[in-house]
Formats: C-alpha cells, structure tokens, sequence
C-alpha cells in the first residue's frame, strides 16, 4: 500500500540521510481505546457489554479499524515514524490496533506501561524498528502532596538512536479540566514540574539534546503549566539551544485547532521540541509548525455551533461510532535544509 517506508528504512536507520527526508511525528488522543472486559483494578465498567456505554466488541472492532485508519491518513505519503498515543487502556489494545490493516506494515513496537490513573488509561509510544533503535526507556509517576488520594498517568519517556542521532521523546497527557479550568491548573503545573525536572535532567547530561516532548496537556499554549515548562512560540526570530519551543502555539489565533468545546477550538495537543532541533543546517531537525490533521472523515457538522467539529465514538451516552473527540497533530523531523 505504501512504498515510502522503504527509502526511510535506508535512509534513517544506516545513517545515510538525503536533505528534506523526513521522518514523522504524531500525537493523537484516542478518546477511550478500551477493551470490552472489565479489569477489576479500575474504574472501566462503563466501556463492557452490559456497562452504561453498551461497549460490545463490534463497537471496539470498528474503533480499532477507524483509529488505524487515522492515523495511517495523517502520516501523508508515508506511515508515522513515531506516534504517541493518550487513553489506552493497556497493552493489549495497543497491540491490536498496530495490527489492524491501516498499520500493520509499519511493524510498529509498543512502549507502555499501566499507569495507576483511576479509569485506567494509558499513554503508550509506538516506533518503527526500521526508524528508530532505542536506548533507554522509563515511565515517571505524578504524585500530588496537597492530596495524596490522586493519581494520573504516567510521563513515558523513551531515548533512542534515529540514524545517527539522539533523540529524546516523551509522553505525556495531562490532569483534566475537571472542576474547572481554573482550579484544576495546580494538578497540570505539578505534572509540568516532573517533566520540566527530566528535560533539565537530560540537558544537563548533554547541551545539544534533541528533545521532543508531546501530548495531551490539557490546557493552551499560554497556561501556567506551559510557563512551568518554559515554552515559548516556535515562530520567534531567534532560537536558543536550551530552551523549549511550542510548535503549535500559532494556533491560538487561529479559528481551527485540535478539540472543540462548545463551539469554539483549541489546542490542547502539543508538540514541545528543542532549540536543537530548529538550529543546525546539518543533522535532523524540525518543522517549526506542527499541523492539526483534520480530513473530512474525521469531522461531523456542528449543528448547534455551526461550522464542524472531531467526530467521536460518545458524546455522553450516545454513541456515535466515530474516531475521536481529540484531532491527530504532527510534526515532520528532517536532515538538512527544505
């Protein structure tokens, strides 16, 4: 079906990159990726047969089939190189959506970890093998001093080689909204800490890291948990090394974005990279924008707000056999000049 993972398996893996190769980045919430069976340990029961979301294993099936079929469509002429994943439930759905047609030449491998989040929802990352040879990997835990009865899901943090290069990714998918924007920010800048402290962390082991931080955050481009992480537009005229760059914050002008509420967009998955990755005129570097990948097959008409917004599998209690509530955003990485 697709041809152009060849030439990125010869050129990204052997180190014999051509300038303007590219090697693709996604982020997609994949909006409630469970299974049909319910696991004891947490708060699922709703995502059964006979649980209030009347989860059967069509609906999975179908989800499985619609998700890989996304995510196939928003890697362009060829699969993602690199995908990050929010709200799977574990392994084993991961596995399955990797093997479904739209992916499964990709000979994807998984990095995951069940994180101790109520409901059970996961962040996972998937590589190519023929991309990307990893090095390290671990999973950073969230805890809550002010209230010790909270969990989230975990930081997922992966180091690896792309050609002849490090590259450092991680995971992410911040606390909700739930409760209000306002009063539920500490809960994001607490999570933000832990992964400001890694990529300081890595920076002090190496000045000239590539970082690539990515998720669903849970808030704009502008919030506190973002000046926690020090972002800043990755449109600015002048780039440094050691600071981090929101490749998607130009959209919080625009009239488009990754989620809709209520009738208005906005971008709550983000792409965060390094200044490394925008200076140099050799070696791999970044698009300074990521994009929102909005294909008509991914949209339904807004029929209270007018104009269209992210098809999903639920809204409440109805279900509505989509994708998900969340839009796919990317990012291409590159050798040389474009």
């Amino acid at each position: 079906m697709r041809w152009g993972w060849l030439y990125i398996a010869l050129f990204c893996f052997w180190g014999e990159q051509v300038a303007g190769q590219a090697c693709r980045v996604v982020f997609y919430n994949v909006e409630n990726l469970f299974d049909t069976c319910d696991d004891p340990f947490t708060k699922d029961e709703e995502f059964t047969p006979g649980g209030a979301k009347h989860w059967t294993e069509r609906r999975y099936r179908e989800k499985l089939l619609h998700l890989a079929g996304a995510l196939n469509e928003a890697g362009g002429e060829n699969l993602p190189a690199f995908i990050g994943l929010a709200e799977v439930e574990n392994r084993a759905v991961v596995n399955e959506l990797i093997q479904q047609p739209g992916l499964r030449e990709g000979d994807y491998r998984i990095v995951h970890r069940d994180s101790p989040d109520l409901r059970g929802i996961d962040v996972a990352f998937l590589y190519r093998p023929s991309v990307f040879r990893i090095l390290d990997t671990a999973f950073f835990n969230i805890t809550f001093p002010e209230d010790t009865t909270l969990t989230t899901r975990d930081i997922l943090y992966v180091c690896g080689v792309v050609g002849k290069e490090t590259l450092h990714f991680m995971v992410c998918h911040f606390p909700s909204m739930y409760g209000g924007e306002t009063k539920s920010e500490w809960k994001r800048v607490q999570t933000a800490r832990v992964v400001r402290r890694k990529t300081d962390s890595i920076r002090e082991a190496d000045p000239g890291a590539k970082i690539v931080i990515m998720g669903d955050l849970n808030g704009k481009a502008n919030t506190a948990a973002q000046k926690v992480l020090g972002t800043q537009s990755s449109d600015r005229a002048k780039i440094v090394p050691d600071s981090l760059y929101n490749t998607g914050y130009y959209l919080l002008d625009k009239d488009y974005g990754s989620y809709r509420y209520r009738g208005n967009w906005q971008t709550l998955d983000h792409i965060i990279v390094s200044g490394t990755l925008f200076q140099r005129k050799r070696g791999l570097r970044a698009e300074r924008r990521m994009k929102v990948f909005s294909a008509p097959f991914l949209l339904e008409e807004d029929r209270r707000y007018s104009g269209y917004k992210p098809l999903p599998s639920y809204r409440g209690p109805r279900y509505y056999g989509g994708y998900s509530d969340h839009l796919p955003v990317y990012l291409d990485l590159f050798w040389g000049k474009r």
